[in-house]
């Protein structure tokens, strides 16, 4: 009743379904077996292969990743109450700190060869940021000395914070080399 009631809309011309439409719709199931079946096996297949290895045998990495504020471009200044009466009274704090910060200038060295050595430039739109490192290096197992210096307040010469330390690798190791803010310097873990 349906039916007839919709096709006697004018501009509806509704053809009757023909009756082997159920057929047809379970004549496809081994069909769309075997397709969900081949791709099930692809899927399989480049899973497994071709095998991955992130380090040669014999390798293990250390990872060097921090993130640390470099000191102010300019030290804060104090105003004086004339400067102070100026300003409206919520703007009026006693200390004047600009926001921009120095870059923080590393050197990361493993048995006297630089491995890594920037300059890492403040985060934010108003540069006042921290400086984020984050360097992944395979090195071969064994023993080495390792070397790392920062330096955030603008020196000419040396360093603001250094570390050294004789680290020793197994195989497949992940040394994590961290900067401790609580300490001032620098962890090997």
């Amino acid at each position: 009743a349906f039916r007839r009631q919709i096709s006697s809309l004018p501009g509806a011309a509704m053809e009757p379904m023909p009756h082997g439409g159920n057929l047809r719709r379970l004549s496809r199931l081994p069909l769309q077996a075997i397709f969900y079946g081949l791709f099930a096996v692809a899927a399989s297949v480049f899973a497994a292969w071709p095998v991955f290895e992130l380090l040669q045998p014999g390798q293990a990495v250390i990872s060097l990743t921090f993130s640390h504020a470099g000191q102010r471009l300019e030290e804060c200044r104090r105003l004086d109450q004339a400067e102070l009466d100026k300003l409206p009274p919520n703007m009026r704090k006693p200390m004047d700190c600009q926001r921009e910060r120095r870059p923080v200038e590393l050197v990361f060295r493993l048995d006297g060869e630089i491995l890594y050595q920037a300059s890492l430039p403040p985060s934010g739109v108003w540069e006042d940021g921290e400086s984020t490192v984050y360097a992944r290096f395979p090195v071969s197992s064994g023993d080495h000395q390792l070397f790392i210096g920062m330096n955030d307040s603008g020196r000419e010469t040396g360093f603001d914070y250094q570390h050294q330390a004789v680290i020793s690798l197994a195989p497949e190791q992940n040394v994590v080399v961290e900067f401790d803010h609580e300490r001032q310097t620098f962890v090997v873990r």
